[in-house]
Parts: C-alpha cells; sequence; structure tokens
C-alpha cells in the first residue's frame, strides 16, 4: 500500500528525470499520468482490514475529489467472502498538468521555464537544443538567463572580438559574470555561433581554453630566457609566448629549474628557456622552434621524463641533458623522494632507447622508492663536462 510520502516521490520522477520538461518542449503531453501502485490483496484486507480502511481514507483527504486539485482517486468493487462489497483503491491518476504541478510543488518552477524557453525561442532558438538536452540545468540559472543570452546576442554580432573580456561591453553584464560562467557559455556559443566564429579543435577550460576557443586576448603564460653568447647589457628577458621571436641562435637549451637556467653558462650561439615545468606546453605553437637544436634538462623521476616526452610531441629533435643512468649511479646518495601524489607512472612515448629503460626503472623503484634526482642537486661540473 503506497503511502503519501512515496506517492509525492513517484510523482516527482517526471520531473527530477527532466521527462517532462522535454515533453513540453516537444510539444507532447504526459497527462493524463498515472501512478503506479500495489493494491493490498483479498488476504492483507482479511487481516489488516482497520489498516486498509485507514489507508483508503487517507488517500480519498488528499485526492482532488476533496482539495480540489492533485491526483483522481479510481476504485473498483470487490466481493470478499468475509466482508463482503468493498471499494478499494484501483488508480491514481493526475488528469491535468496543473494538478500534477501543484501536488509536487513545481508550479512556480514550471512558470519559470516555460517563460525561459519562450524567450530562448523568440531570441535565440539555436539554442534549443541544449534547453532539451539540459532542461533541469537551464532551470537552474534561470535568474543567468537573460544574461547568459546577452553573451551569446554579443558573440554573434561580434564574433572572434579579439579583446580581453574585461573590455567587452555588454550591457547589464560584468565581465566578472562571464568569467564565473565559463563552462555553461562555452556550451550555449558553440550552438549560438556559425562554425567559423570559434576554434572548435579546442576543448575545456584550461590553459585558457575558453579564451582561445571564442577569439578573446588573455593573460598568456611568460617566457623567461637568457642570451648564453650575447655581451649584454640585456641577455635575461621575459616575454609572453606570442611576442617570443627566434634570437637567432641555433641552439636552445631547456632547463625545468629556474636557478639553473639563471646559472646556465655561456655557450655560443645559445639560449636557455627556463622555469616553465609542464608550462612547456606554451612552447608548442612557437614555430621557429622546429627548425633549432633543442636541448632538455629536467630532473631525473617519472614527471621529468613526462615533460621530456610531451616536448617531443611538437619538437621531436630534442635531446636530453644529463637525464641518463651514470648521472643518477653518480649523484644517489643526494636523491629524494617523489611524492606518490606527484608520480607519473602512464606510459611514455618519444622517449630514446636509453632513456626509457631509465623511466621504467624509475617506475618500479629500481633504485630505490619514488627515486627522484633534481637537477640543482647534479654538479655543476657534471653540467659543464656534458656541455
Amino acid at each position: 500500500m503506497i503511502t503519501l510520502t512515496e506517492l509525492q516521490k513517484k510523482s516527482l520522477r517526471p520531473w527530477s528525470s527532466g521527462a517532462f520538461l522535454r515533453s513540453v518542449l516537444q510539444g507532447e503531453s504526459l497527462f493524463p499520468l498515472e501512478i503506479t501502485f500495489r493494491k493490498p490483496s483479498g488476504k492483507v484486507l482479511s487481516q489488516e482490514f482497520v489498516k486498509v480502511r485507514d489507508w483508503i481514507a487517507l488517500l480519498h483527504s488528499n485526492s482532488k475529489a476533496v482539495k480540489g486539485s492533485g491526483y483522481r482517486l479510481d476504485y473498483r468493487s470487490i466481493n470478499h467472502q468475509q466482508l463482503g462489497t468493498q471499494r478499494l483503491p484501483q488508480r491514481i491518476v493526475f488528469e491535468h498538468r496543473e494538478d500534477w504541478l501543484g501536488f509536487i510543488g513545481k508550479i512556480k518552477a514550471f512558470r519559470q521555464f516555460d517563460e525561459l524557453a519562450g524567450t530562448t525561442r523568440r531570441q535565440l532558438p539555436e539554442l534549443m537544443p541544449w534547453l532539451q538536452e539540459k532542461p533541469l540545468k537551464a532551470l537552474e540559472l534561470v535568474d543567468s538567463w537573460p544574461r547568459l543570452l546577452k553573451v551569446c546576442r554579443y558573440f554573434q554580432l561580434n564574433p572572434k572580438p579579439g579583446r580581453y573580456i574585461r573590455q567587452l561591453d555588454i550591457q547589464g553584464v560584468d565581465s566578472k559574470f562571464i568569467e564565473n560562467n565559463k563552462g555553461i557559455l562555452s556550451e550555449l556559443l558553440s550552438l549560438a555561433l556559425e562554425p567559423e566564429d570559434f576554434d572548435g579543435t579546442i576543448a575545456g577550460l584550461a590553459e585558457n581554453g575558453f579564451e582561445r576557443r571564442f577569439g578573446l586576448r588573455f593573460d598568456e603564460p611568460l617566457v623567461r630566457y637568457r642570451l648564453l653568447d650575447h655581451p649584454g647589457p640585456v641577455t635575461d628577458i621575459t616575454v609572453p609566448v606570442s611576442q617570443f621571436i627566434d634570437p637567432g641562435t641555433s641552439k636552445v637549451f631547456i632547463t625545468e629549474n629556474k636557478v639553473n637556467g639563471l646559472a646556465f653558462p655561456p655557450v655560443p650561439d645559445a639560449i636557455v628557456i627556463f622555469g616553465l615545468g609542464y608550462g612547456i606546453q606554451s612552447l608548442s605553437s612557437i614555430s621557429w622552434l622546429k627548425g633549432k637544436e633543442i636541448t632538455y634538462w629536467g630532473d631525473i623521476d617519472t614527471h621529468g621524463f613526462a615533460i621530456l616526452s610531451r616536448l617531443r610531441q611538437h619538437f621531436p629533435q630534442a635531446r636530453s641533458l644529463l637525464m641518463d643512468q651514470a648521472t643518477l649511479q653518480a649523484h644517489l646518495e643526494l636523491c629524494t623522494e617523489e611524492l606518490d601524489s606527484k608520480r607519473f607512472t602512464g606510459e611514455l612515448a618519444g622517449l630514446t632507447p636509453d632513456e626509457l629503460p631509465l623511466f621504467a626503472a624509475l617506475k618500479d623503484n629500481t633504485y630505490g622508492k619514488n627515486l627522484r634526482l633534481e637537477q640543482e642537486r647534479i654538479g655543476y661540473g657534471w653540467l659543464l663536462d656534458a656541455l
């Protein structure tokens, strides 16, 4: 026998699943909506007659027949051997949408959604497929929806604006709103804009993904490098990635550690880039590096080789420096332990036949648990000899 709590829960399912709101957008109707429930058997009726009688009375007192709205209770008559003719609930039905919405307490929410959908259909019909897919998400955004539509309309009229978000002049929309809603805006703009008006190859928000996808300016990663054979006075230079122009040298050293970059010795016809870590990915857009002799010096640990592998995805000519077994074994007493949470335990492509066994040994703890040899622990003389 269904309780009022269970009836409420079952009645709410078409709303919670989004099925009802989708049906509205499709111009379909779920009504009359029947709620299934288990009917009491003849045995239960005999043994728990008072309980069944009270249950029937409770259902009836909360039905549309008594309250004026809500569910309709249909009965059927049975002839019981002991109790005689009895009328038992056979069907619980919501005849109309308003009856059901009032019962589940969603009248206001539906009105908000209906208004939101109507506005979207008039102003930006391109977003209707998103509403169809995520109606409940749209309802969560009901207060923000007018501003989201304004942002979409702005980009339709000004695709790839080439400005910082702070420079977008959209009436009633401040830049903080856009910053805080990049995820949902990315989904909406991808539907609102023509394919040629955004870069569909860029996904996610990492590394200024929103700005790059929709043609906005952003605070670019900085590249710091030193000229290793320049008399001065300026040899230590930091520039945005897009302004990193070819310094005219044939050799490029890349070192993960900042201090090692500052202390890197003079080398003819060379520069050293330093302090990037996993930010090395930002170098991938610099096409002139493809024609350079690149040497990478990273920590001898799992992440050092992971960074080297990532670098070679864009610059396969890159060689490693002091990332070999001989260097590790000569400095074993100076090794530290790589944190479990920081270790890279996947597979790496692009390592040389000499590097791959060392990477495997680090993963398998062949030389010690989570062994790590940081660059700055290697003797400076080793660097001079290697160069």
